[in-house]
């Protein structure tokens, strides 16, 4: 293939930032930075690493998503966000931006849709690379598309071999897998008694979340059973694992084409008071 293309999980990078660096980087008017730093020095290093020609970033919208609409518990767990990183989000849009990359976030949806969705419609001649440290992604692997889990020491790339290696399946029944065994993550239930190996078993077994139900009279024990109780609970947990694939993006593969101003990258980083290099391009 001949192109490549760069897909980030803008919040997946910036809490890795804010937890991998010490709050303490501040600059002079005492503004916090230390994600802002981390978030710009992780997207050049990857810039530099795969040279894309054409480089995407996807957000989470702060409204509900449909998710939240289908099954009001859904990521109810999480903390909110810590203040010194929430007054630090409007300067890594800043530094987006100034990269000149199209930050794209849409309200219904979280990030992961929007990546589902330029990732499903990229170019028969283009590769196209997911970094992102959640793994709902591995459902989006293909021999197209890859998912980059960013490491201080090397990036691991998840092929489709890799993702059924460590996941006990492809990355097809990735959704399925989550329905039976949950998502704490996500605050997913899964059907109770069910783990992982009992989960792939089943999958293996049967192929799909829906053979497995349809088989279900035929499953021993209690967690058989649990399934045999929910198994339209089952079918919701898959929708809320599943990421869409054709949501309006409101974006064209063109707005993403790597257009690097170095100028205008230094002029936004000295503004905020970094000291870090250009991702150097071509």
């Amino acid at each position: 293939m001949s192109k490549t293309c760069l897909i980030l999980d803008c919040f997946s990078l910036v809490y890795r930032a804010f937890f991998g660096l010490p709050t303490s980087i501040r600059r002079q008017d005492g503004q916090t930075i230390n994600a802002v730093l981390g978030f710009y020095n992780t997207v050049a290093a990857l810039m530099e690493q795969f040279q894309p020609d054409y480089i995407f970033v996807a957000s989470d919208h702060p409204a509900p998503t449909f998710r939240h609409l289908l099954y009001s518990d859904y990521k109810a767990q999480r903390p909110p966000m810590p203040d010194e990183l929430r007054s630090q989000i409007s300067l890594i849009e800043e530094v987006v931006h100034s990269l000149n990359v199209p930050l794209i976030k849409l309200e219904g949806y979280e990030a992961d849709d929007v990546i589902g969705t330029i990732s499903h419609s990229i170019p028969r001649d283009t590769h196209c690379y997911i970094v992102t440290t959640d793994r709902d992604a591995l459902q989006l692997v293909t021999e197209q598309v890859s998912v980059v889990a960013p490491n201080s020491k090397a990036n691991k790339m998840f092929t489709p071999e890799l993702v059924e290696y460590e996941m006990g399946v492809g990355p097809e029944r990735i959704p399925d897998l989550k329905a039976l065994m949950g998502d704490t993550s996500d605050n997913i239930p899964g059907i109770s008694l069910v783990g992982p190996k009992t989960a792939v078993r089943w999958l293996t077994e049967y192929g799909s979340l829906d053979k497995v139900i349809e088989n279900a009279h035929l499953l021993s024990g209690k967690a058989g059973q649990n399934l045999m109780n929910n198994k339209k609970e089952a079918l919701l947990y898959r929708h809320l694992a599943t990421i869409a694939r054709d949501i309006p993006t409101f974006c064209c593969w063109k707005s993403g084409r790597v257009n690097l101003d170095e100028n205008q990258v230094r002029q936004t980083l000295d503004s905020l008071g970094i000291r870090a290099s250009i991702p150097q391009i071509g």
